[in-house]
């Protein structure tokens, strides 16, 4: 991994330490410090980091509308710090264009893997963003994608990069945007997987051999 400007929005002193310390240990620059979301905000446009890692808790508001703020300007790599990772703080991360999260406290090696996690979805937003020519609706586009890959990583049992691969070289194939064929793949999934539809489909065959004969009035029911 090359050698990343990060920025830093924390309140807490001594958490921010520690931070510093863990990202000069693998080998990035901390280039700039901001103890609230409108600091934040003008580090971002001022300093051009190559990543952010910000806290939840970064006040005036939170370090996601902090984020959210940033992102509508330019599309930076980002990290929540959050000491929980509860469905619905993830969801509004996604929605602001946070692409990973650490629970604190966190060791080197998870910090470094969240890094390379980031990285790897800022690449993926890139592609969009050539899609879809505009970070903002590339922002919204991810929110769909990400779900679809979450679904091929289920279903197909494949890593998070083999399933952004797998849903690009489709839309290459039929000159989609990634964005259409992620939405007709959950659509398809619903459809064949979801459970009203499975109840729905169990019960017509039940009928169906009820009515040939092959199945008894106690089985049929």
């Amino acid at each position: 991994m090359r050698s990343l400007g990060v920025l830093i929005a924390e309140e807490k002193d001594i958490v921010r330490a520690r931070l510093a310390a863990q990202l000069e240990g693998l080998g990035h620059r901390v280039v700039g410090v901001a103890r609230d979301g409108r600091t934040a905000v003008t580090n971002a446009r001022e300093l051009q980091p190559d990543l952010m890692v910000l806290d939840l808790h970064l006040p005036p508001n939170d370090g996601i509308e902090a984020a959210r703020a940033i992102l509508t300007r330019q599309a930076i790599p980002s990290i929540l710090l959050t000491g929980y990772g509860a469905a619905d703080l993830v969801r509004r991360a996604q929605e602001a264009g946070v692409l990973a999260y650490l629970t604190w406290p966190v060791d080197a090696r998870s910090l470094g893997a969240t890094i390379e996690t980031a990285l790897t979805r800022y690449r993926e937003l890139g592609i969009l963003c050539e899609q879809d020519g505009d970070l903002q609706r590339a922002l919204c586009t991810r929110i769909v994608v990400e779900r679809a890959k979450r679904m091929l990583m289920r279903r197909l049992r494949v890593e998070e990069t083999a399933a952004f691969d797998y849903l690009l070289r489709y839309s290459l194939s039929t000159g989609r945007p990634m964005r259409d064929e992620a939405a007709d793949l959950l659509t398809a999934e619903d459809l064949w997987f979801g459970k009203a539809q499975i109840v729905q489909c169990v019960n017509v065959v039940l009928r169906a051999l009820a009515q040939r004969g092959a199945l008894g009035p106690s089985q049929a029911a």
